[in-house]
């Protein structure tokens, strides 16, 4: 018959307190870690999950992409994650566990900011013009002339960032089916942005919605960590 093993801690009393006062530590530290981890990605650097394919090939549908709400003066080309369109907005209650069960689930559920409605749900888009800017579109590319300027030119000789567009031709047959590649001009107000899908036919985004206000701007897409093998900083 086996004794039972003793433990020299179960004869010191002083080991005893040396034990117990790390394990009081640690549990005193484990709310101001979740508090700061809480304030960091809420306020310096937070995950979201990429839930559609409107940005392909720059972000992939099911990635997680790192976002910095101290970023909000963007560059013709930015990747911006903006709030959603439709105007509502959760009570303080309802705020505070939504954003605990984001902290949780790597932002990939989210109770109280989700729905069924593309209005109702946060996107990422490109910043293609900024205030004062004109714009006007043909075949899908959009065509700038910054408030500074007095010639249009492409997106593409304007912005900083290489990137892709999906653009794909649509059958006769299929009558107001997608989004259309044409857009009359239009001048961008005070503290307004022209922003754009890299999916051209598919997507929502300024052609339909109108500009988009400063203050929906809710940070700058930095960096997509996940999936490992396809990282990308921007």
């Amino acid at each position: 018959m086996k004794g039972k093993k003793q433990n020299v801690i179960d004869y010191s009393f002083e080991m005893q307190q040396r034990r117990q006062k790390r394990i009081n530590t640690a549990l005193a530290l484990l709310p101001g870690i979740f508090i700061f981890l809480t304030l960091f990605l809420n306020l310096v650097l937070f995950p979201i999950h990429i839930k559609s394919d409107t940005m392909e090939d720059s972000l992939s549908k099911g990635g997680i992409a790192f976002v910095c709400p101290l970023m909000k003066n963007p560059e013709r080309g930015d990747l911006f994650f903006i709030s959603r369109m439709d105007g509502r907005k959760n009570s303080f209650a309802k705020a505070a566990i939504d954003s605990l069960v984001r902290f949780f689930t790597l932002q990939k559920i989210s109770p109280f900011s989700e729905s069924d409605k593309i209005s109702g749900q946060p996107f990422v888009r490109r910043v293609m013009a900024l205030p004062g800017d004109s714009v006007y579109m043909k075949d899908f590319v959009l065509y700038v002339k910054p408030a500074s300027k007095d010639l249009y030119l492409t997106e593409f000789e304007l912005a900083d960032k290489n990137y892709n567009v999906q653009i794909f031709s649509i059958p006769a047959e299929w009558n107001n089916v997608g989004v259309s590649g044409e857009l009359a001009e239009r001048t961008l107000g005070e503290g307004e942005y022209f922003v754009l899908a890299d999916n051209r036919v598919e997507c929502l985004d300024s052609r339909q919605w109108g500009p988009v206000k400063s203050g929906r701007l809710m940070g700058r897409v930095l960096l997509q960590y996940f999936p490992f093998n396809n990282i990308k900083a921007y």
